[in-house]
């Protein structure tokens, strides 16, 4: 059984962090600045380790590390790493909370056609790859400047620019452009109010500054900011899970993958990979935690429910701070009478998921009860059919 490796964004929080603030600059750099383990700042969620030759992978280009960050009403990623003129491009597939997309270990369905880089081509497609997330939606940024978007559900994809100019507008000088609103509507909606700015180094990876230091600070990169309403991201806790990747314009994977293949090296993954069969795992989880106006018990638990009415099944996340202390997970009538307790163990410091089955609960109103150490939040859980 593969383990995925939980990567936090928000430190532990008090009342004077209660509204986290971004502290990301959108121009296309990984700053010193950004970079820490307080809310509002970057958090690596892994590199591509291998160093980049001429005559290997996808060459003097790609990835080199993948960072995160969130704010109260913002969403960060940061790809660290040097994009060739044309078609190449950076992907990031997302998982998002109380989405349901493509499951773990399906393939990805076949999007028609070749305007989108997320298309079907003459050698083959992305359609049929394996990833070890449920791909809700996924984004590209091209050699050329042009941001593309694919939403997925359980067997269907849809994928387009979301450019009428964007192309043009997303300069590689770092400044950023906002995704036009006339395109993110419908299926589109998550990406509304996107911004994105990328970097460009003089000539290629080897001149971009993080290629010697692993990505770090200083790196050229290309970033997103998502809007964390647009995403659907619930107040509380959430957990986002994301990959990134290096990928042709024809949809043939490089080697540059984020999380990466332990082992593979400079192996480029050609057409349609199976991530789930090869080693590591390829997903990074981004906890993120957004609490501006709870009371403090309820900052400290950080409880979230979705979906919400729930048909069949909830999740319930939630943070255990400080060491690993008791915590109970129950769910109660409106007056306070137990209906269920599906958690009471001792947890971890971190962030905790849960999978609560509501299909044979009656149909009305509940609450969702969290108590760890001495904290309690609480939620009420509408079931519904």
């Amino acid at each position: 059984m593969k383990k995925t490796t939980t990567l936090a964004l928000a430190a532990a929080l008090t009342a004077a962090t209660l509204s986290a603030q971004a502290q990301i600059t959108l121009d296309g750099v990984i700053t010193a600045a950004e970079i820490g383990a307080t809310p509002g700042k970057y958090a690596s969620l892994g590199a591509f380790t291998t160093p980049h030759v001429g005559d290997k992978g996808f060459g003097f280009a790609g990835l080199l590390r993948l960072y995160g960050a969130n704010s109260s009403g913002k969403l960060y990623i940061g790809l660290a790493g040097t994009i060739e003129n044309g078609g190449n491009n950076f992907q990031l597939y997302m998982d998002l909370p109380g989405k349901s997309g493509v499951p773990v270990g399906t393939g990805l369905p076949a999007i028609a056609g070749t305007s989108t880089v997320f298309g079907t081509f003459e050698k083959g497609g992305i359609g049929g790859t394996k990833l070890e997330l449920e791909a809700d939606a996924a984004i590209a940024t091209t050699g050329n400047g042009d941001v593309q978007a694919a939403i997925y559900t359980a067997t269907t994809g849809v994928a387009k620019s979301l450019g009428d100019g964007l192309s043009t507008a997303i300069t590689k000088d770092g400044v950023p452009s906002t995704v036009d609103g006339a395109q993110t509507t419908g299926a589109y909606s998550l990406f509304a109010g996107t911004r994105v700015a990328y970097l460009a180094p003089t000539g290629n990876i080897t001149t971009n500054p993080g290629n010697d230091n692993g990505g770090g600070a200083g790196s050229y990169a290309l970033e997103y900011e998502f809007d964390r309403a647009a995403l659907g991201l619930p107040s509380g806790a959430s957990i986002v899970r994301v990959f990134a990747a290096y990928v042709s314009g024809d949809a043939f994977w490089s080697s540059d993958v984020i999380p990466e293949i332990p082992g593979n090296g400079n192996n480029n993954l050609e057409f349609s990979p199976d991530f789930t069969a090869l080693a590591g795992t390829q997903a990074a989880t981004v906890n993120v935690t957004v609490l501006s106006n709870r009371k403090a018990d309820e900052a400290v638990v950080a409880l979230s429910v979705f979906p919400n009415p729930s048909q069949g099944e909830s999740t319930v996340v939630y943070q255990v701070q400080g060491s690993a202390q008791n915590v109970v997970v129950r769910v109660t009538d409106l007056v306070g009478r137990e209906v269920r307790t599906f958690v009471e163990a001792r947890q971890r410091v971190g962030f905790h998921e849960l999978k609560v089955a509501t299909g044979d609960l009656a149909v009305g109103a509940y609450l969702v009860k969290v108590q760890v150490g001495d904290k309690v939040a609480t939620r009420r859980l509408a079931v519904t059919r």
